[in-house]
């Protein structure tokens, strides 16, 4: 196995090293656990062992807020109105 640094640019991983790859050749990047959040790492172990599928993060749907409601007869507003009278 061969060893070459790299950096993420944010879109891609460059290497720092030269080095001469036919194109389309698969490599294997492995990230460094001081760079990796520890409960995220935590997460990764756990869905590569075939534990869990899914995180309650991955799951978790935006909250819409309910429909509204017509109600008939006076505002609100005025009725607290009349009944602090």
């Amino acid at each position: 196995m061969l060893k070459v640094k790299g950096v993420y640019d944010g879109t891609r991983v460059v290497l720092l090293d030269p080095i001469t790859l036919q194109p389309n050749t698969a490599v294997e990047v492995l990230i460094p656990e001081s760079t990796v959040d520890a409960e995220q790492l935590y997460w990764q172990r756990l869905r590569a062992a075939g534990l869990i599928t899914t995180t309650r993060a991955q799951r978790r749907q935006p909250r819409q807020a309910p429909p509204p409601v017509r109600v008939s007869g006076e505002p609100m507003s005025q009725t607290i109105v009349d009944e602090r009278r």
